[in-house]
């Protein structure tokens, strides 16, 4: 009869990777002879010992055990991490106590500490002064009516205000939705509607384009709007009408508890407007805590805050180090890259966040003596390219880059816990522990996105070596690894593939394309489908090419994203087909308009491609892959008009050859 254990051992030497390295005819036969010798000697009886030990020293002579040695202290690490959130976050979730109520055990650990600093005004509160101002907010709203369930819209730039206000709010279980601050009419009266919140807060500078969000009927005329300070005439000043409200803690809320909704961020999806990621108090405190624990977080730790804290990086990952760490925040309005080792310094700031074009600003910069006498010792965030990692932390000092992939909404993350160049994170290489990894790369076409079945339709899952977009796996039974989706269900469902692994199950697409390396090191690598990423946010392609429908001059409209340079990310394209005898100078002038007056900046396209002839596919379409490989290069768009974005002039003008190589190059920079 076959012996079981040396039958699961060459089923598992005949695998890919485990071939021996390569070796000599006279050094194999020398092994072999030896083998013989030692069968001889122990006796048949101990056979099975003999050709274990010889099977174990053939395996460590392949080349998947080569690897492993390189990869085993990562993994191991990573194993350790793993096993403290997961004991850090079952405890949470057994005392079932929502955040607000973690928060409190950083303001009695040390009340008189500094919490948070604004740069720009100086502002400055302790964990006492911070926490009683939420309070105030808590206590206010409560008197006002607002209640459990109820919503509240957050449309402001980075102030302490921001953190106070949803903080202060889940103590009486009140929802905020965290609003982009750049969005405009149709996106912002969209994200204020899909919220269906009670009200909006908002600062006295952005007050004017909510009034004109208002006056276009965009949003209900009548939507209670309050400003954090300043005396306006159509909204409320909070700033005064807290001076007397209760700075005690309100009275607790008994619904809110460690797995309710905390807040809905916005991501910008495949299917159009930004949508609110449902955000629960245990998923807040799981990421913060986590990108806290992996990039060694400390509480002494003072961390710069430039990016918008609307946005998951810096409203969760980094204004929450001071609810699971006890850190200091010291907010920037907005990034400034001369400013930033300046106020590095003068705030004494030992860790910040990036994204790739915050890192690839500073390297624009002329060098300072200030980048050299900061003390920030840590960065992380997600985009530092691979083309410029090393010159970025040896010119700035940085000891260690916290490069992680993950997504709002996403169930699973992944995160560089060793500073390997370029990656993003990593999967252990061993594939018989594949089954118990939550996250998975599996195949798809790269020209239409689909995931690629096998016979029985399931995925194929990626080995390493292979791209393919990153999956995660939904266990409803398993907190941790729920999908909560978005506010609309109808958006849930369509971030949902279903028999991937095996019949039945359900996973998170995340729309995301990475390279896993043989090391099993992962890269970001595309966005899948519609949505690209240009200067650190998700532009939604079909939101872009909604604002172009109304012009009767269009024929067919498509909206891509095309990579320039040394950028990080793709900036937006847009291919136009026209009708006969349309005047193209008034079509620009009209696209221009319209996109300045309803998009972000980074939305807007940064080039215009007018289509003389055009490949459409089977449903009529423009066909997107040809137009993106073709990008903004003149020798291959068939002699098509091309026109880039001026953003000093807010105008298209035509883009040539010269003005092409000026920015393939990098010496044209205003974009």
């Amino acid at each position: 009869m076959e012996d079981p254990m040396l039958s699961q051992l060459a089923y598992w030497l005949r695998k890919p990777g485990f071939q021996v390295m390569e070796e000599t005819p006279r050094l194999a036969l020398f092994r072999l002879g030896l083998l013989a010798i030692a069968m001889m000697i122990v006796g048949r009886s101990s056979w099975w010992i003999v050709l274990s030990l010889f099977a174990a020293y053939r395996i460590m002579r392949t080349e998947f055990a080569q690897r492993a040695r390189k990869t085993i202290k990562r993994d191991l690490t990573g194993l350790f991490l793993l096993i403290r959130v997961k004991r850090e976050i079952t405890k949470r979730l057994n005392a079932n106590r929502p955040i607000h109520e973690i928060w409190l055990e950083r303001v009695r650990e040390h009340p008189l500490k500094e919490a948070a600093v604004e740069i720009e005004t100086g502002r400055s509160m302790n964990y006492r002064e911070l926490n009683q101002l939420m309070n105030k907010y808590a206590n206010y709203f409560a008197s006002q009516g607002y209640k459990h369930g109820d919503v509240v819209a957050l449309f402001m730039e980075n102030n302490i205000d921001f953190f106070a206000l949803w903080l202060g709010l889940s103590k009486i279980g009140v929802v905020s939705a965290f609003i982009n601050s750049n969005l405009k009419l149709e996106p912002l009266g969209h994200s204020i509607n899909v919220s269906k919140c009670k009200s909006v807060i908002t600062t006295s500078s952005l007050l004017p384009t909510l009034e004109k969000t208002k006056a276009q009927g965009l949003i209900d005329k009548d939507l209670k709007a309050f400003v954090n300070n300043g005396d306006v005439e159509k909204a409320e000043n909070l700033e005064k009408s807290i001076e007397g409200a209760n700075e005690e803690e309100p009275h607790k809320c008994a619904e809110v508890d460690f797995q309710s909704v905390l807040c809905y961020i916005y991501t910008s999806g495949t299917t159009g407007n930004p949508k609110p990621a449902v955000i629960k108090h245990f998923r807040y405190y799981w990421m913060a805590m986590g990108a806290g624990e992996a990039f060694g977080i400390k509480h002494e730790d003072r961390v710069y805050i430039t990016m918008p804290v609307y946005h998951s990086a810096a409203g969760i990952l980094g204004v929450g180090s001071t609810i699971t760490r006890g850190t200091t925040i010291v907010i920037r309005k907005k990034f400034s890259a001369s400013n930033f080792w300046k106020d590095a310094i003068a705030h004494g700031c030992t860790c910040s966040q990036y994204i790739g074009e915050l890192c690839r600003y500073l390297l624009a910069q002329k060098p300072t003596p200030e980048e050299k006498q900061h003390k920030i010792r840590m960065m992380w965030g997600n985009g530092l390219r691979g083309e410029i990692w090393p010159e970025f932390t040896s010119r700035f000092g940085i000891e260690r880059v916290g490069e992680l992939y993950g997504s709002t909404e996403g169930n699973s993350n992944i995160v560089n816990i060793d500073n390997h160049v370029g990656s993003c994170g990593f999967f252990p290489i061993y594939p018989f522990i594949s089954s118990l990894y939550p996250v998975r790369l599996v195949r798809i076409d790269e020209e239409t996105g689909q995931l690629i079945r096998d016979q029985n339709g399931l995925a194929i899952p990626c080995k390493p070596g292979e791209t393919g977009e990153m999956i995660g796996l939904i266990k409803k039974k398993d907190v941790l690894l729920r999908f909560e989706g978005y506010v609309d269900k109808g958006d849930t469902a369509k971030k949902i593939y279903r028999d991937v692994i095996q019949k039945g199950d359900q996973v998170f697409a995340s729309g995301d394309i990475l390279h896993w390396d043989e090391l099993g090191y992962l890269y970001f690598k595309d966005r899948r489908g519609d949505t690209f990423r240009w200067k650190g946010e998700n532009v939604s392609t079909t939101e872009v090419e909604g604002i172009l429908q109304p012009l009767k001059s269009i024929v067919d409209c498509t909206v891509y994203g095309v990579e320039i340079g040394k950028h990080e990310g793709r900036a937006g394209m847009a291919a136009l087909q026209l009708i006969d005898g349309c005047d193209l100078q008034d079509l620009l002038t009209d696209a221009a308009h319209r996109f300045t007056a309803n998009l972000a900046s980074y939305a807007i396209p940064v080039f215009i491609r007018v289509c003389n002839e055009v490949e459409k596919t089977g449903t009529y379409k423009l066909k997107k892959t040809d137009l993106q490989k073709a990008g903004f290069d003149l020798a291959k768009v068939n002699n098509d008009p091309i026109f880039f974005f001026n953003s000093a002039e807010k105008k298209y003008v035509e883009l040539t050859p010269e003005l092409q190589r000026q920015i393939d190059s990098g010496e044209y920079t205003r974009i």
